[in-house]
């Protein structure tokens, strides 16, 4: 373990690489190149995908699919007649 310590040591006392000094500024103006860089969605883009986005969203709520019937489904065969289920839940 002393060798680990000594070895850190000696790393601690060593002078800082001159490349680590300007590395701050070099990765700072990276970022803000790329922040520059990027395109943004335009006002057209953007009206083109909320027209498109409410047309969907129209014809989705215009067109119904036909009404599906399912069979019963009675875990323990078929269902009785007068099974409080049936009396409450009204006529069909």
């Amino acid at each position: 373990m002393t060798n680990i310590d000594a070895a850190l040591a000696r790393l601690r006392e060593m002078p800082v690489h001159p490349d680590l000094e300007s590395i701050d500024l070099a990765v700072m103006a990276d970022i803000a190149e790329r922040t520059s860089a990027s395109t943004s969605m335009s006002a057209a883009m953007l009206g083109l995908a909320a027209t498109t986005a409410l047309l969907v969203g129209v014809a989705g709520s215009v067109i119904q699919p036909a009404p599906v019937r399912m069979a019963s489904v009675a875990p323990f065969g078929t269902p009785a007649a007068l099974a409080p289920s049936t009396l409450l839940g009204g006529g069909e």
